[in-house]
């Protein structure tokens, strides 16, 4: 069956005039209600105003932070791998961040275009709010970095630690090194994924074999992902294990019971 170019047009036209509606506020201030939508079915607010070269301005007023501020913390989106991603959407979608708002001036026979195209970046700028929970290893050891040092004070930790007493000790460098209760060190590993499993049962290993003296702890991204055989290879080597940053407080419970 032939498709009707011209009937899909008109149903595609009519669908969307009626998903976009601007209303005048009792400020006087001109909102769109947009297509586009948060995860819990909110739509994202489009104010619009005259821009200083006469043209149109679509401004999202701050509203995309404030919704994320109600279940994620707004500051990671600034800080390491996710500020750079940030930074790269607004650059590829053309449009302007100020003071957490984010907005695109337009040609007024160009609205269309600049409203689609802050959808997509405040949809994508939302979606960073993910990698929280999926602990790419990128933002993993940043997130972990960051629990590390608000449970110890950063001066009695040394990280990528070498262990010069013992053979190839550059090869086994140890992601975090604090002095423990009963005089032996702790070595904390991140764990994101199967390959630093590996690589830390191998390390660990290591250093039992010629005899160092110490304790661990073991931080998952999601210990539930994990092979199981890698995982009983690297649980049988190491010390205490935290199944996900998503657990804090047993992090914190763990290393504050191990450490000096």
């Amino acid at each position: 069956m032939a498709l009707d170019q011209v009937q899909i047009e008109k149903l595609l036209c009519e669908r969307l005039c009626a998903d976009v509606r601007i209303h005048r506020r009792k400020d006087d201030v001109l909102m769109m209600d947009s297509p586009f939508t948060f995860p819990d079915g909110d739509h994202f607010p489009i104010y619009l105003s005259e821009a200083a070269g006469g043209g149109v301005k679509l401004s999202d007023r701050g509203h995309t932070l404030m919704h994320i501020s109600y279940e994620h913390d707004v500051d990671l989106l600034y800080e390491g791998a996710r500020a750079s991603l940030r930074e790269q959407i607004v650059r590829e979608f053309g449009i302007e961040e100020n003071q957490g708002i984010f907005s695109i001036e337009t040609p007024p026979d160009q609205v269309a275009g600049g409203l689609f195209k802050l959808g997509q970046a405040l949809t994508k700028i939302y979606d960073l709010t993910f990698l929280s929970r999926e602990r790419v290893a990128s933002t993993f050891y940043e997130d972990l970095r960051g629990l590390v040092f608000t449970i110890l004070d950063e001066e009695a930790v040394e990280t990528d630690c070498i262990l010069p007493e013992v053979p190839d000790a550059s090869h086994y460098p140890v992601d975090y090194r604090f002095e423990g209760t009963d005089g032996r060190p702790v070595f904390l590993y991140g764990i994101p994924g199967r390959d630093k499993a590996r690589l830390t049962t191998i390390m660990l290993s290591h250093f039992l074999l010629h005899h160092v003296s110490f304790d661990s702890v073991i931080v998952f991204a999601n210990q539930q992902e994990m092979p199981r055989l890698d995982l009983a290879r690297l649980t049988n080597v190491a010390g205490t294990a935290v199944a996900s940053l998503e657990a804090e407080e047993d992090l914190r419970r763990k290393i504050e019971r191990l450490a000096a």
